[in-house]
Protein backbone atom coordinates (compact mmCIF):
# COMPACT_ATOMS: atom_id res chain seq x y z
CA UNK A 1 0.00 0.00 0.00
CA UNK A 2 2.49 2.45 1.27
CA UNK A 3 4.60 3.25 -2.02
CA UNK A 4 1.66 3.13 -4.71
CA UNK A 5 0.37 6.61 -2.39
CA UNK A 6 1.02 9.98 -3.36
CA UNK A 7 3.40 11.50 -1.02
CA UNK A 8 0.57 14.37 -0.15
CA UNK A 9 -1.71 11.71 0.88
CA UNK A 10 0.91 9.51 2.84
CA UNK A 11 1.85 12.73 4.80
CA UNK A 12 -1.81 13.26 5.56
CA UNK A 13 -2.73 10.05 6.91
CA UNK A 14 0.93 10.21 9.00
CA UNK A 15 -0.18 13.16 10.78
CA UNK A 16 -3.93 11.53 11.41
CA UNK A 17 -2.08 9.03 13.00
CA UNK A 18 -0.98 11.37 15.63
CA UNK A 19 -4.18 12.48 16.66
CA UNK A 20 -6.10 10.14 19.15
CA UNK A 21 -8.25 7.37 17.80
CA UNK A 22 -12.43 7.66 18.40
CA UNK A 23 -15.54 8.63 16.93
CA UNK A 24 -15.20 12.28 17.99
CA UNK A 25 -11.73 12.76 15.63
CA UNK A 26 -13.74 10.14 12.70
CA UNK A 27 -16.15 12.79 12.33
CA UNK A 28 -14.01 15.69 12.39
CA UNK A 29 -11.46 13.71 9.68
CA UNK A 30 -14.96 13.03 7.70
CA UNK A 31 -15.84 16.92 7.94
CA UNK A 32 -13.49 18.92 5.81
CA UNK A 33 -13.72 22.34 6.72
CA UNK A 34 -13.53 21.12 10.76
CA UNK A 35 -10.40 22.19 12.34
CA UNK A 36 -8.81 19.27 13.01
CA UNK A 37 -9.42 18.57 8.85
CA UNK A 38 -7.91 22.10 8.39
CA UNK A 39 -5.08 22.11 10.70
CA UNK A 40 -3.63 18.63 8.57
CA UNK A 41 -4.45 20.09 5.40
CA UNK A 42 -2.52 23.67 6.61
CA UNK A 43 0.73 21.25 8.23
CA UNK A 44 0.43 18.82 4.53
CA UNK A 45 1.27 21.80 2.70
CA UNK A 46 4.30 22.92 5.18
CA UNK A 47 5.79 19.03 4.77
CA UNK A 48 5.20 19.06 1.19
CA UNK A 49 7.07 22.20 0.74
CA UNK A 50 9.70 21.02 3.51
CA UNK A 51 10.28 17.90 1.51
CA UNK A 52 10.77 19.41 -1.86
CA UNK A 53 13.63 21.71 -0.60
CA UNK A 54 15.23 19.33 1.94
CA UNK A 55 18.21 18.44 -0.26
CA UNK A 56 18.86 22.01 -0.46
CA UNK A 57 18.42 22.35 3.50
CA UNK A 58 20.43 19.43 3.46
CA UNK A 59 23.59 20.90 1.66
CA UNK A 60 23.68 24.37 3.23
CA UNK A 61 23.45 22.66 6.69
CA UNK A 62 27.36 21.13 5.86
CA UNK A 63 30.05 24.13 5.05
CA UNK A 64 31.16 21.99 2.01
CA UNK A 65 28.33 22.41 -0.06
CA UNK A 66 26.99 25.60 1.41
CA UNK A 67 26.66 28.48 -1.71
CA UNK A 68 23.31 30.49 -0.11
CA UNK A 69 24.11 30.54 3.75
CA UNK A 70 28.25 30.84 3.00
CA UNK A 71 28.01 34.09 5.12
CA UNK A 72 25.81 33.23 8.15
CA UNK A 73 28.28 30.30 8.26
CA UNK A 74 31.10 32.61 7.82
CA UNK A 75 29.53 35.38 10.43
CA UNK A 76 29.08 32.70 13.40
CA UNK A 77 32.17 31.40 12.93
CA UNK A 78 34.41 34.20 12.11
CA UNK A 79 32.83 37.25 13.04
CA UNK A 80 32.81 38.53 9.59
CA UNK A 81 32.12 37.83 5.87
CA UNK A 82 35.13 37.14 3.43
CA UNK A 83 33.82 38.70 0.57
CA UNK A 84 37.40 39.31 -1.38
CA UNK A 85 38.02 35.07 -1.54
CA UNK A 86 36.33 32.83 -3.79
CA UNK A 87 33.37 29.85 -2.53
CA UNK A 88 36.16 27.36 -2.46
CA UNK A 89 38.42 29.61 -0.37
CA UNK A 90 35.75 31.04 1.99
CA UNK A 91 34.75 27.02 2.32
CA UNK A 92 38.26 26.01 3.27
CA UNK A 93 38.51 29.01 5.67
CA UNK A 94 35.12 28.04 7.38
CA UNK A 95 36.64 24.47 7.92
CA UNK A 96 40.30 25.66 9.13
CA UNK A 97 38.64 27.59 11.66
CA UNK A 98 36.67 25.12 13.43
CA UNK A 99 37.41 25.28 17.21
CA UNK A 100 37.15 21.64 17.74
CA UNK A 101 40.00 20.97 15.54
CA UNK A 102 43.21 23.49 15.85
CA UNK A 103 46.53 22.17 15.62
CA UNK A 104 49.38 22.99 13.78
CA UNK A 105 47.96 21.24 10.30
CA UNK A 106 44.81 23.70 10.77
CA UNK A 107 47.76 26.58 11.05
CA UNK A 108 49.20 24.83 8.23
CA UNK A 109 46.13 24.50 6.08
CA UNK A 110 45.21 28.43 7.01
CA UNK A 111 48.37 29.62 5.44
CA UNK A 112 47.79 27.56 2.35
CA UNK A 113 44.83 29.15 1.92
CA UNK A 114 46.32 32.78 1.72
CA UNK A 115 49.28 31.78 -0.08
CA UNK A 116 51.89 31.21 3.23
CA UNK A 117 54.11 28.98 3.44
CA UNK A 118 54.35 27.79 7.66
CA UNK A 119 57.45 26.41 8.42
CA UNK A 120 57.17 25.76 11.99
CA UNK A 121 55.13 26.38 15.00
CA UNK A 122 56.41 26.49 18.39
CA UNK A 123 54.90 27.00 21.90
CA UNK A 124 58.28 28.18 23.94
CA UNK A 125 56.52 29.27 26.92
CA UNK A 126 54.61 26.86 29.41
CA UNK A 127 52.36 27.73 31.87
CA UNK A 128 53.83 27.54 35.50
CA UNK A 129 51.44 25.96 38.36
CA UNK A 130 51.82 26.06 41.90
CA UNK A 131 51.03 22.64 44.11
CA UNK A 132 49.79 19.36 42.94
CA UNK A 133 48.68 19.17 39.39
CA UNK A 134 46.19 16.78 39.14
CA UNK A 135 42.51 16.44 39.02
CA UNK A 136 40.45 18.46 41.62
CA UNK A 137 43.36 20.03 42.51
CA UNK A 138 43.34 23.99 43.55
CA UNK A 139 46.32 25.74 41.87
CA UNK A 140 47.94 29.49 41.35
CA UNK A 141 47.01 29.76 37.46
CA UNK A 142 44.78 27.79 35.15
CA UNK A 143 47.17 26.30 32.09
CA UNK A 144 45.07 29.02 29.73
CA UNK A 145 46.66 31.87 31.70
CA UNK A 146 49.31 32.67 29.43
CA UNK A 147 49.89 30.32 26.30
CA UNK A 148 52.40 31.93 23.67
CA UNK A 149 52.65 30.86 20.53
CA UNK A 150 55.07 31.58 17.52
CA UNK A 151 54.27 31.13 14.13
CA UNK A 152 57.27 31.45 11.40
CA UNK A 153 56.64 31.03 7.58
CA UNK A 154 58.67 32.12 4.33
CA UNK A 155 58.16 35.88 2.97
CA UNK A 156 54.96 36.26 1.40
CA UNK A 157 53.44 38.98 -0.36
CA UNK A 158 52.20 41.56 2.39
CA UNK A 159 47.85 41.22 1.61
CA UNK A 160 48.28 37.66 2.30
CA UNK A 161 50.37 38.10 5.34
CA UNK A 162 47.74 40.53 6.45
CA UNK A 163 44.47 38.24 5.96
CA UNK A 164 47.00 35.18 7.60
CA UNK A 165 47.38 36.51 10.31
CA UNK A 166 43.69 38.37 10.59
CA UNK A 167 42.11 34.72 9.84
CA UNK A 168 44.44 33.06 12.37
CA UNK A 169 43.66 35.21 15.13
CA UNK A 170 39.91 34.82 14.05
CA UNK A 171 40.53 30.99 14.79
CA UNK A 172 42.31 30.97 18.32
CA UNK A 173 41.02 34.29 19.09
CA UNK A 174 42.26 34.53 22.61
CA UNK A 175 43.51 31.38 23.11
CA UNK A 176 46.68 32.40 22.43
CA UNK A 177 49.43 35.73 22.11
CA UNK A 178 50.22 34.77 18.55
CA UNK A 179 53.97 36.29 17.38
CA UNK A 180 54.30 35.74 13.08
CA UNK A 181 57.98 35.59 12.28
CA UNK A 182 58.69 35.93 8.46
CA UNK A 183 61.99 34.75 6.98
CA UNK A 184 63.94 32.10 4.92
CA UNK A 185 64.63 29.56 7.60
Amino acid sequence: MGMNIAPAQRYESSIKKLFPQGEWWDRQFSDPESDVSLFVKAKLGELLRFRQRMSELLDESRIETSSALLGDWERARLGAVNHGLDTEQRRGVLQASGADSFNIETIKKTGRLFGVTVTDVSFPYRPAFFGHCRFGADRLSSPAAFSVLFVKALPAQEGARREFERQLSLTILAKYITHFIYGGD
